[in-house]
Formats: structure tokens, sequence, C-alpha cells
């Protein structure tokens, strides 16, 4: 199965998996993934008003590479929730990320991974001040406790990178 196959696949069964779920799960989980957008979006609007775009485009993104196993089941989900398809990825980019283009990312921070909001280089660090970073690391503790508390009650890895969930 190709990657966007994989992707397909993973993507409508996250929503069967989903729809599968308990209503007072699924509307427990749906508050925890309100919450986890609103700290993604805190920890992007944070770096971003360091100056982390001008690190970001000296760099080339170097950090965005390899990223097509970022997306969790968890990501996607967010975006059905809120009604918006989540975005169409282009495989053929290979080694560069496929949820992004020449532009940069093209997911709303929101919708970001994990992974790719927390992860700071040293370009971006050295732009913070220390009150900033604490402020950073304070939202993505919060960031990982509800991810965790999502996880636990799901009752199952939905951190867990999307296309590896149907392979």
């Amino acid at each position: 199965m190709n990657d966007q196959a994989a992707w397909e696949q993973a993507v409508s069964a996250a929503g069967s998996w989903y729809l599968g779920l308990p209503p007072d799960t699924r509307t427990t989980l749906d508050g925890l993934i309100k919450e986890i957008m609103q700290l993604k979006q805190q920890l992007v609007e944070l770096v971003t008003s360091s100056g982390s775009s001008a690190a970001c485009r000296s760099c080339g993104g170097e950090c965005c590479l390899l990223g097509k196993y970022h997306v969790s089941v968890l990501d996607v989900l967010a975006y059905r929730n809120t009604g918006f398809a989540p975005v169409a990825p282009d495989f053929s980019t290979n080694p560069a990320c496929p949820y992004s283009d020449s532009s940069g990312c093209l997911m709303t921070p929101r919708y970001r991974p994990v992974t790719c909001v927390i992860f700071n280089c040293q370009l971006i660090e050295d732009r913070l001040t220390p009150a900033e970073r604490e402020t950073l690391h304070e939202h993505e503790r919060c960031l990982r406790d509800a991810v965790k508390r999502a996880v636990h009650t799901s009752g199952t890895r939905i951190d867990r990178p999307l296309l590896l969930s149907c392979r």
C-alpha cells in the first residue's frame, strides 16, 4: 500500500473509530481536543512573536524534513471535530514534509502535530527571553498532559502516527 492509500484508509478508519466511541467518551475527548488545539495555538504564537518566522525562512525548514509520520490520529480528529477536511498531503515531496509547500506548513497552528509545535531549534530558543522560555515550557507540559488525558480517555494510542495506525 502506498502512502496516499494508507493516508486515506487511516483517515477513514479514525473517523469510524471515533463514531463508535460511547457518546460520553466522545464528549470528553472533544473537550480535550479543543484544549489541545488551544495550547498548540498558544505555543506557536509565543515563538512567532519572538521572531521565529525569520529564523525559519533563513534555514529553509530543516526541522520539517521527514515529517510524514508526525500527524497523529488525534490531529485528524481535530479536523473532524471542527468540520474541516485535513490538509491533503503530497507524498511525492520526499524527504520534505508532505504537509508543507514552498511557503511552509499548510496546517494552521492549532491543527499541527504535537512534534511540530513543541520542537524549537537553537535559533528559535535563542530568540526567547528566559520568561518566554519558561512560559513555553509550561505550555508544553500542559499540552503533553492534555494528550496523555486524551489517550487515557480514548483507551488507545491516538497520539500514534496516523500513517502507522493502519499498517
